[in-house]
């Protein structure tokens, strides 16, 4: 297993020309069917991985970002090619999943920006965040597609890009994460508060820099990683030492938070390195860290009873309450 921070051997463009392929076939690459004994998903540059105590399993090869869980079902991002390359080689995969087996494997959505980060349900439809084009996709289960565009679209920190990257549904609102450039800009992370149509209400700002990742807790916190700082950051105020690494990727359970971390990198040396998920109790006190052979991406409970996920949210009654 390697360790963050560490790189791991691997033939990038052999790895890309494979991508692409299945790309072009409509083809899922499952490595393995079994999820049991794992709680979690993991989405990585170097695969999907369920996690358990014991270590990950790797379930598909591909760049994965984004995840959302809904009953049986699994959707993720993937990347067919690099994520700045527009050739919009990124799509949807659903895995579907019986007594912790999966049954099938198909390709739902195709022609998305391969620089997507985050996706998730809220109701019916499926929202992915279309990071480097500052817009939010929109697909119906028709498939009929919808773009918004909150924030004007920008290519520079300096004339507005903010890297939009996560989203999750908060009562009547959208709440979106916005990056702002951490330590290259020096600004803290916000969160973009949309209505029902996705149009901006306001900005609000996080305690945190880099910021990932939204979820929402039982007493109206709204949780975010402050990456940056390998930190979690509450609305309330909470700002809670994790681990030395970049914190990206959270799910939040009844009982068990998890954390990814990702060791701080260039972006083009990303893909060679290790990372790890941590598994905190619910005040935050470490459980175990399950060393990864790739940075989270994104983390989510199979079982689907997480505040990360919209439709959990929703189905439990919490809304963020923001602070006075």
């Amino acid at each position: 297993m390697a360790e963050p921070g560490k790189p791991v051997a691997g033939n990038r463009a052999l790895s890309l020309a494979l991508a692409q392929q299945a790309y072009a076939s409509r083809v899922v690459r499952l490595v393995s069917r079994d999820l049991t004994g794992c709680d979690h998903l993991a989405a990585t540059r170097r695969g999907l991985f369920a996690v358990g105590l014991d270590g990950p399993r790797l379930i598909a090869h591909g760049q994965f970002f984004g995840l959302t869980i809904e009953g049986d079902d699994i959707f993720a991002f993937e990347a067919c090619a690099r994520p700045r390359d527009p050739s919009r080689l990124g799509r949807i995969v659903r895995l579907r999943r019986d007594q912790g087996r999966i049954i099938e494997a198909a390709v739902v959505v195709q022609g998305l920006d391969n620089g997507c980060h985050q996706i998730d349900l809220i109701g019916d439809t499926l929202v992915v965040v279309d990071t480097y084009r500052q817009r939010l996709v929109v697909i119906g289960r028709d498939g009929g597609r919808a773009e918004h565009q909150p924030i004007p679209g920008a290519d520079a920190w300096s004339t507005g890009y903010v890297h939009m990257n996560s989203v999750i549904a908060s009562g009547d609102h959208r709440l979106v994460v916005l990056h702002n450039g951490g330590d290259q800009t020096v600004q803290c992370s916000e969160v973009a508060v949309l209505d029902a149509d996705w149009r901006l209400l306001e900005r609000r700002p996080l305690a945190g820099s880099g910021c990932h990742n939204l979820a929402v807790l039982e007493d109206g916190t709204l949780l975010s990683c402050g990456s940056l700082a390998g930190e979690l950051v509450g609305s309330d105020g909470l700002r809670v030492k994790v681990t030395d690494l970049m914190t990206r990727g959270l799910s939040v359970g009844d009982g068990v938070i998890a954390v990814g971390g990702s060791p701080f990198a260039e972006r083009d040396l990303r893909d060679g390195l290790g990372g790890e998920v941590r598994f905190l109790d619910r005040n935050y006190q470490s459980l175990a860290i399950v060393p990864m052979p790739a940075p989270p991406m994104e983390i989510r409970r199979l079982d689907g009873a997480d505040l990360s996920l919209s439709n959990h949210v929703r189905s439990r009654g919490l809304a963020v309450r923001w602070p006075a």
